[in-house]
C-alpha cells in the first residue's frame, strides 16, 4: 500500500477531479493506496510526523497560510524521500519549484486522461525506485526498539560521552550501537563523509562549509577540522556534480 498527502485548498477540485483521477491511477498501477486529503499546508506538515511520512505529497503551489513550496520546503527537512507532485493554476511556476525535487508538475487545467496517466508514471517511478531504508536498534524512554530510517533522511552521526546518536531533521535518536568505527566503516561508503572525530555527515545535507564548522539543511551546525575543510569540500562538489550530471 502507498500513503498519499494530498494538500489543496480547493475542496471541489480535490474531490471531484484530482481524487478520482489519483485513485484511477492508483488502480492502473495495481496498487492500493491510503490518500490523506488537507486543504491547508501548516495541518498536513503537523500531521507529517504522526503519519511516519508519505510516499507521495501532492500540493496545490497557490493556498492561503502557508503555500505548496513553503509546505514541501518544511518536509523535506524532515523526510527527503517522498515524491513530490505540485498542481497549480500557474504554468510559469515550473522553474520555481525544481529545488524541491519535484517528480511531475500538473497545470490544474491538464486534460483527465493526461493526468492519470501522470500520476500512473510516479506511481511506477516510485515502486521501482522505492528508497532505501536502514534499521537501527535504539534506546528510547529507557526502553530498546527497532526504528526504521530513509538512508536520506539521516542527517549525521555523532559519538558524545561515548553515546552514539543519530539524528534526522527533527529528531536525534540515542543508538545501541557502541563503536562509532561500524558506523563509519559502513557510511562512509555510501555518501557520508567525518567532518571531524565523532561526527559523520551525510555530505547531500550540507548547506555551507567554513574554517571550522558546517551548517545543515535543517539548521543544525556539527565542527569540521581544519585539515579536513579542503576534502570536504571536494566531496561536496563531486556530489554537487553527480546530481547535474545525472
Amino acid at each position: 500500500m502507498i500513503k498519499i498527502a494530498l494538500c489543496d485548498d480547493n475542496t471541489d477540485y480535490v474531490e471531484n477531479t484530482l481524487k478520482p483521477v489519483l485513485l484511477s491511477a492508483v488502480a492502473a498501477g495495481g496498487t492500493t493506496a491510503q490518500i490523506y486529503t488537507y486543504s491547508d499546508g501548516n495541518e498536513l506538515v503537523r500531521d507529517f510526523e504522526s503519519l511516519n511520512g508519505c510516499d507521495i505529497v501532492i500540493l496545490d503551489i497557490e493556498m492561503p497560510s502557508i503555500n505548496g513550496k513553503e509546505v514541501a520546503g518544511r518536509l523535506r527537512v524532515l523526510d527527503s524521500s517522498f515524491f513530490l507532485l505540485f498542481v497549480t493554476s500557474y504554468k510559469s511556476e515550473i522553474y520555481s519549484t525544481i529545488p524541491y525535487r519535484i517528480n511531475a508538475f500538473l497545470p490544474k487545467d491538464m486534460d483527465k486522461a493526461m493526468m492519470e496517466a501522470e500520476f500512473l508514471r510516479v506511481i511506477e517511478e516510485f515502486q521501482r525506485f522505492k528508497p532505501r531504508y536502514e534499521l537501527f536498534e535504539a534506546e528510547q524512554a529507557g526502553e530498546r526498539s527497532t526504528i526504521r530510517i530513509a538512508l536520506d533522511d539521516i542527517f549525521y552521526f555523532c559519538c558524545v560521552n561515548r553515546t552514539i546518536y543519530l539524528c534526522t531533521g527533527s529528531k536525534k535518536y540515542r543508538l545501541c550501537e557502541k563503536k562509532l568505527s561500524k558506523i563509519t566503516d559502513k557510511y562512509l561508503e555510501i555518501g557520508f563523509f567525518e567532518v571531524c572525530r565523532g561526527y559523520v555527515v551525510n555530505v547531500s545535507k550540507i548547506k555551507s562549509v567554513n574554517r571550522i564548522d558546517a551548517q545543515l539543511d535543517n539548521g543544525d551546525t556539527v565542527p569540521v577540522s581544519r585539515r579536513k575543510v579542503k576534502e570536504l569540500l571536494e566531496r561536496i562538489t563531486d556530489y554537487i556534480s553527480s546530481k547535474v550530471g545525472g
